[in-house]
């Protein structure tokens, strides 16, 4: 399949101790997605991998997307379709950026990506920033979550269940995709619990609904640890980034993954979760400035 040898999947299953666990009677996995590929990581992958195949079938030698100066999705998708012989071109929201304006840019840049700046409030307006730009080219949305990044997330579930049955799996989300993935796969029976990095993190139960076309009892949000918003928190994340990756040597960072790690731990302690438990914690990747060894 498209971009399947530069990809290392399966990624590894890691289980990680602490007295913490031990205390509470429980288990707790990792699920180490960062390593699928320094660039085209984790979920990003995930959700790129069945869009980038039906794009080759169909004929489309370019792909349009949008995001922001640091989005994951556009570091991710100009390092794909560089590997995967596309063109790329990236709605960015931000009429006074440059491609020079961020690492992230700068990298997409440097993979070949085009880039058109946008005001924000133009940038809210997807249908007719799509029809001025994306004119001929395959279209994959804002965070890379359609209908075909869910049998891609689904997969992941599938590279748990040889190795450990889990009671839980527990993400951060910015659109959900990733979560409703993992929630149409009919061979997991546990609770998915979601990690919103934005505030106000609700909307992320109605998108998973309109993505997978129906509701999910065994989706549990808790909103509570976006640490002030996307790309927000820093301050308050960074010394638990330090002391996460200094006893556990598993690498995270502050939008998404470390916000998921501290809303984990802290539902631990709080007995949140059942003595005998086992939970296994979605490392999404996204490590742009980690300098990963494959």
């Amino acid at each position: 399949m498209l971009l399947e040898k530069e990809i290392n999947t399966p990624t590894p299953l890691t289980q990680i101790h602490s007295p913490l666990f031990t205390e509470k009677g429980i288990e707790v996995w990792i699920k180490e997605d960062y390593l699928t590929h320094p660039a085209v990581s984790g979920n990003k992958y995930r959700k790129l991998k069945y869009n980038l195949i039906k794009a080759k079938n169909e004929g489309f030698s370019e792909l349009v997307t949008f995001g922001g100066a640091y989005s994951n999705h556009i570091y991710a998708l100009a390092a794909a379709g560089k590997l995967a012989g596309f063109k790329t071109r990236g709605i960015i929201r931000g009429d006074e950026l440059h491609a020079q304006s961020s690492p992230t840019l700068t990298f997409a840049h440097n993979q070949g990506m085009k880039f058109h700046f946008v005001s924000r409030s133009a940038y809210r307006n997807k249908e007719e920033l799509t029809e001025k730009y994306a004119s001929g080219a395959y279209l994959i949305p804002e965070g890379g979550s359609n209908l075909l990044a869910l049998p891609g997330c689904s997969e992941i579930v599938d590279e748990i269940l040889p190795i450990v049955t889990p009671t839980d799996i527990i993400l951060a989300a910015g659109t959900g995709g990733t979560a409703a993935g993992i929630l149409t796969n009919e061979n997991f029976h546990g609770n998915t619990h979601v990690i919103p990095v934005l505030k106000n993190g609700g909307f992320i139960a109605e998108e998973i609904t309109i993505l997978t076309g129906t509701t999910h009892p065994k989706l549990k949000l808790h909103t509570d640890y976006h640490c002030g918003g996307y790309a927000k928190g820093k301050d308050k994340l960074s010394f638990f980034i330090e002391s996460f990756e200094q006893e556990f040597k598993i690498p995270i960072e502050h939008v998404y993954t470390a916000k998921l790690f501290f809303g984990l731990i802290d539902l631990i302690q709080k007995d949140y979760f059942s003595r005998d438990a086992t939970i296994v914690a979605y490392h999404s990747g996204g490590l742009q400035n980690h300098n990963l060894t494959f």
